[in-house]
């Protein structure tokens, strides 16, 4: 197997909301890392160092294409009429989001049409793949797909069963399950941002992930020795541009008319994308402090729908509409509107950010950190970078340059040296449910049951670690308990709760559990089962040990439901 600094080669997949891009580099130069030559919308005007995390199916419900080629095969089938049957795929990654994800959750295509996820993510990382191994080909011959580490990038903030369905989808697309490592996005960017020279030694600071969907934040502390150690539990939530873009679309739908706008988007979809990069190339550039009219080019084809469903010429209607003479036309295919129509499209998503980070730099642990890092898609946004500079004064602000290309960088970085990171702070409390003896300063009447002549109380949560605890990486607890049936079952739980009593108390979340196979002749007391929690990786492992056989069993997360 091929891990850590043993890998001749660390490839990384930044799998995102809206864009998605791959990277790597060479055991010997660690630091040179490749990301992929540029890839370009079809009208050539949007210039991107990722491609759109878009998915084409044709007819059959087979793969097509991926990226900025599957929108514009789209594009072109829709002006042609040959686009039904065709499905479309965009902005998918959001439905991890969801703490409840499971095996048969389903996303939507442009026509809310659903289909089932897994597939859809595993055809993306499968295209993701080919793209990167004919890339290395080409760049280092004789080289061996059995060479290469995979490092895939995810949000801090997901929870375990995202994070499982995530790694479940890549080995179906082929990547093998010993050699993938999954990289929390705001770690990664802490591991690039250490290696551009930004000493950072002997500082906290906090990363500031902000993406396509969500916002990601963790808090950090530079070691002598090099690592970094987290000092606060991951947090965030869906605050990426994403929902700046919506709020383009209410606008314009707003102007144009629902159905106009749904019109264009089944019927002319080639225009339709090309107002969306458009609107993209605009966002990318908007200024906070913007006193400027911003112009956006409209495709003719909707004004004159519009005109025509509305029964009303465009300046008309917009006469007719709240913003007065803020918003206008110029000339056949432009549309004309106030900075601050423009700013109200922002405020929404960058303030919760801005409160978000404004919150945790309140607590204790975190009261002296003076260094924020501003990575992800969205941070490259000057209004974003002035709403942060001028909402948390006194706090010194760094932007990389490529601040897109952070984490997916700091992912191949963290690929070869996966030990930067020293430690980690839980999110949650981790823990099994066990029987245990009925004690009337610790339990109330009604819990007890009689067992085996004893008074006992079930249902007990034993704590293997709290949350906001710090744990070392690779760091183990071990409990033991004795099996009460011939049909055991270790159950995993966790909780925000620092000080659980029952499983059954609110919050408490069951994970999933580990079948124990209990030998019939062995009397009970004597098959002690050793559950060890392995806490501190980027991901959750639990095994259990019957101490008499030595036979070991894994967790298995449930995601069937």
């Amino acid at each position: 197997m091929a891990t850590g600094s043993q890998s001749l080669i660390v490839a990384a997949f930044d799998f995102g909301t809206t864009y998605s891009g791959y990277a790597f580099s060479f055991k010997d130069s660690p630091n040179d890392v490749k990301t992929n030559k540029n890839w370009t919308a079809g009208s050539g005007k949007l210039i991107s160092l990722k491609t759109p995390t878009s998915v084409l199916l044709n007819e059959d419900g087979e793969f097509h294409s991926f990226g900025f080629d599957a929108e514009d095969k789209y594009s072109s089938l829709a002006e042609d009429e040959k686009h039904h049957g065709w499905r479309l795929f965009r902005r998918f990654k959001m439905v991890l989001h969801n703490q409840r994800i499971s095996r048969s959750a389903t996303v939507e295509d442009l026509e809310r049409k659903t289909f089932p996820a897994k597939p859809i993510f595993t055809m993306s990382l499968k295209y993701l793949l080919k793209h990167l191994l004919d890339a290395l080909s080409m760049s280092k011959i004789g080289t061996r797909e059995t060479d290469i580490r995979y490092i895939i990038t995810v949000p801090a903030i997901w929870g375990i069963a995202a994070k499982q369905f995530m790694r479940e989808a890549a080995i179906e697309a082929g990547i093998d399950g010993d050699r993938l490592k999954l990289a929390l996005e705001p770690e990664a960017a802490a591991v690039c941002c250490e290696a551009l020279g930004h000493t950072l030694t002997g500082k906290k600071f906090m990363v500031v992930d902000i993406g396509g969907g969500t916002a990601d934040i963790s808090v950090h502390e530079k070691q002598s020795d090099g690592s970094l150690k987290n000092i606060y539990a991951p947090s965030g939530g869906p605050w990426g541009g994403i929902y700046v873009d919506a709020n383009f679309i209410g606008f314009m739908t707003e102007v144009f008319g629902g159905l106009a706008i749904n019109t264009l988007q089944s019927k002319d979809m080639y225009d339709y994308f090309d107002m969306i990069r458009d609107f993209e190339v605009k966002k990318r550039k908007f200024e906070f402090d913007s006193k400027t009219d911003i112009t956006f080019r409209i495709p003719v084809v909707l004004k004159e729908i519009s005109e025509e469903q509305c029964h009303q010429s465009l300046s008309d209607r917009l006469a007719s509409l709240k913003y007065g003479k803020r918003v206008f036309t110029r000339g056949r295919d432009k549309l004309a509107v106030d900075s601050s129509i423009m700013q109200s499209w922002f405020t929404d998503p960058v303030s919760k950010t801005v409160n978000h980070i404004s919150n945790v730099l309140k607590e204790e642990r975190t009261k002296d950190v003076g260094l924020i890092i501003l990575v992800g898609g969205f941070a490259e946004s000057p209004y974003v970078q002035q709403r942060i500079k001028e909402e948390l004064p006194g706090k010194q602000l760094i932007i990389p340059g490529e601040a897109g290309l952070a984490v997916l960088k700091g992912a191949v970085m963290f690929g070869h040296k996966p030990d930067l990171i020293s430690s980690r702070v839980m999110d949650y409390t981790y823990g099994i449910g066990v029987r245990t003896k009925y004690d009337e300063k610790k339990h109330p009447a009604d819990r007890k049951v009689y067992i085996d002549g004893k008074w006992n109380v079930t249902d007990c949560f034993k704590i293997f670690v709290r949350a906001n605890e710090e744990v070392q990486v690779d760091s183990k607890v071990t409990q033991f308990t004795t099996p009460n049936c011939e049909y055991n079952y270790i159950k995993i739980f966790r909780t925000k709760d620092r000080d659980p009593t029952f499983i059954t108390d609110p919050g408490c979340e069951q994970l999933g559990e580990i079948e124990i196979h209990i030998e019939i002749d062995i009397p009970l007391e004597e098959q002690k089962t050793k559950t060890t929690f392995m806490f501190g990786d980027t991901e959750l492992h639990v095994l259990c040990e019957m101490a008499k056989t030595g036979k070991v069993e894994t967790l298995i997360l449930d995601l069937s439901k």
